[in-house]
């Protein structure tokens, strides 16, 4: 929502972090990417049932999903007042979107939690201990880390079923085409997934703790069971699977 005052945009934005640099926060919201600044002024705020508190900085975290109120113009909001739920906090650092720091502070309340996640997120990966229930491919334009409407439909989708598993995850597996540098194609793999990751966050119909970090697969690769991609087009993927660890099937 936006408010012109006194000349001034002032807007009412919501919506993912997906990365930070210094004092700007990489926000992707319904209507598009916004950067969003913080200064030394700028008010954090953690609500919950009935109560709001007092926040630094730091808490402020990849993965999270706040409010932020400021003056906006060309793509950048500058935060007078952010906010975010106690409970999509600890969503985004038990999905371990946080650094690694931020997920120290969490342990002593999570570990075991965590712990169990950890093993569960590398079982998947290597191809161990769990039953693929359902999958979606996502396939991205060259270079790109958005996701297309098709496969929009087709993840929320996905994402009205999860419940009907019982005692899910959801792993979220990255790949690139091989062209370029394996370093950037890396990179784009870890961004395609983590765009999947916060779609699929978003829609209301998936417990944040059930998804895994996602993971960054690179290019030339294939998930355990997978086909290898026949062309190029095939490469640039993002895989998402239901899955159910084997010593947890009801």
């Amino acid at each position: 929502m936006k408010i012109a005052k006194q000349g001034l945009i002032l807007a009412k934005r919501e919506g993912v972090i997906v990365s930070i640099q210094g004092d700007q926060l990489r926000v992707q919201t319904r209507e598009g990417p916004l950067t969003v600044v913080v200064t030394p002024s700028t008010k954090v705020r953690e609500t919950a049932f009935m109560s709001s508190k007092h926040r630094e900085h730091h808490n402020l975290i990849p993965g999270l999903i706040i409010k932020a109120d400021g003056d906006e113009n060309g793509g950048t909001l500058t935060a007078e007042d952010i906010s975010f739920k106690e409970r999509d906090w600890r969503a985004a650092i038990a999905s371990k979107a946080g650094t690694h720091q931020q997920f120290e502070q969490q342990a002593a309340h999570n570990q075991a939690a965590a712990a169990e996640r950890a093993e569960l997120r590398q079982a998947i990966i290597d191809g161990h201990e769990y039953v693929v229930r359902d999958e979606a491919t996502v396939l991205f334009a060259t270079g790109s880390a958005v996701i297309a409407e098709q496969y929009k439909h087709k993840l929320l989708q996905l994402a009205k079923e999860v419940a009907s598993h019982g005692n899910y995850r959801l792993s979220i597996l990255g790949f690139a085409d091989p062209r370029g540098d394996a370093a950037a194609n890396e990179r784009l793999s870890a961004k395609r997934a983590l765009a999947v990751s916060n779609f699929l966050r978003q829609t209301g119909h998936v417990q944040p703790g059930r998804v895994l970090s996602p993971s960054a697969m690179g290019e030339g690769t294939a998930a355990p069971g997978e086909a290898a991609p026949a062309n190029n087009d095939e490469a640039r993927r993002v895989l998402v699977r239901v899955v159910t660890p084997k010593s947890q099937l009801k």
